[in-house]
């Protein structure tokens, strides 16, 4: 643990690193200063800002039976399912979005089929 009498410190340290461009090392610090000082806001956002970045991948796409019995009728096309039904389909993303609406944090799946 780095030496630091305060959040202050350790946030002007973070920050200094960041200037530096020594991403790694502010990265670093922000952890040890969250376990230090959980409930200082700053510290929360910058351990929050420099986190890893965290993606997933589904690996095996739900497909319907109508996505796989009409496939050919989708090619080129984007398509929202949701749990393994269909919803829409579209000539790109926007106009997919335009008709199911919001998609981030719905379970909406969508993708181009080829």
């Amino acid at each position: 643990m780095s030496t630091y009498n305060t959040a202050e410190e350790i946030v002007t340290a973070i920050r200094s690193l960041l200037l530096e461009g020594d991403f790694y090392a502010a990265q670093k610090l922000s952890f040890e200063a969250q376990a230090q000082y959980p409930e200082h806001e700053v510290v929360k956002k910058l351990a929050y800002l420099l986190a890893p970045s965290v993606v997933t991948v589904d690996r095996d796409p739900p497909m319907t039976d109508v996505l796989k019995q009409n496939r050919m009728e989708y090619r080129g096309r984007w398509v929202a399912l949701k749990d393994g039904h269909f919803l829409a389909d579209g000539k790109n993303i926007d106009e997919l979005v335009e008709q199911v609406g919001k998609i981030k944090g719905t379970g909406i799946f969508v993708r181009a089929i080829y």
